[in-house]
């Protein structure tokens, strides 16, 4: 029996099986502590800023998703505990994957523990310098999760920043998305669904996307013409994704208006990123 024949022989065992048959995923940058300075946001008011206020704030917009899925990048460890004490009461249950080489933060991904079981956690270490001594420390989160009879595989990731005009095999970005999507299929060979979410600090024309897409993903806001999720250095734009393979079919939800010099973080957003939110139905592939 070929793969694809016993990934549809799978599917249509679920279908008979019933049980859910859509989930919902967040994908959101949170905006480490340690990464703000008061000067780069000179729009917001320094209250918002301060943890005391921010971190709550941040809590709480979190919650308001309601997704089943949440991921998140820039969370360091203060954070993440306030994190895990408001949403463990909500049902969630957090994984979580610090990079490497003393950076402050990383993934963390929270699942809402009705709607899948967990098959498996792994955390790929990004290989993207010249040499082991060069690489940027950044990481995926990979959860492999179990939905009436069908496995998901998630990968929650936050690529490396490159100046503009960086290209191809010379940004570490390009070569991170190359092995998370090279690495994939050894963690879960026969995975019916694929989510690769995160903050891919690329725009729709660069090589991370193209990559993707030659992978046969496509992302959850195509429908949005136009859409931005952050305005860094007073240029509105898209750099946030859901991407999925085809045998899911997504719904996203709309999301802010944002230009380039609008306020973020703000009294309504905590970070300087907006969260993108989609739900997902399984697909015959």
């Amino acid at each position: 029996m070929d793969d694809k024949k016993m990934l549809t022989d799978t599917f249509l065992s679920s279908l008979q099986q019933g049980g859910p048959l859509s989930f919902s995923v967040a994908s959101y940058n949170i905006l480490a502590t340690a990464y703000i300075k008061p000067a780069w946001y000179p729009r917001t008011q320094p209250e918002i800023l301060n943890p005391r206020k921010r971190i709550p704030a941040l809590v709480q917009h979190i919650a308001a998703l309601a997704t089943d899925i949440i991921c998140l990048q820039e969370v360091d460890r203060d954070t993440l505990s306030a994190l895990q004490t408001g949403l463990s009461p909500l049902g969630y249950v957090a994984h979580y994957a610090p990079k490497t080489g003393g950076k402050p933060d990383g993934c963390a991904t929270f699942i809402r523990t009705k709607m899948f079981a967990l098959r498996t956690v792994r955390v790929i270490t990004y290989s993207d310098g010249h040499n082991e001594t060069d690489n940027s420390g950044h990481v995926a989160l990979v959860v492999i999760l179990q939905q009436a009879g069908r496995t998901l595989g998630v990968a929650n990731t936050h690529l490396k920043w490159e100046p503009p005009g960086t290209l191809g095999g010379e940004r570490r970005g390009y070569r991170e998305i190359n092995q998370l999507l090279k690495e994939r299929d050894g963690i879960a060979p026969n995975c019916l669904g694929w989510i690769i979410c995160g903050d891919l600090n690329a725009t729709l024309e660069s090589e991370i996307v193209g990559a993707l897409q030659k992978a046969e993903f496509d992302y959850a806001h195509r429908s949005f013409p136009g859409m931005r999720t952050c305005n860094s250095n007073n240029r509105a734009k898209l750099v946030d994704y859901l991407f999925h393979t085809p045998s899911l079919r997504a719904e996203p939800r709309s999301i802010q208006i944002i230009e380039d010099h609008t306020p973020l973080p703000s009294s309504e957003q905590p970070s300087d990123h907006l969260a993108i939110v989609s739900q997902f139905h399984w697909a015959m592939t």
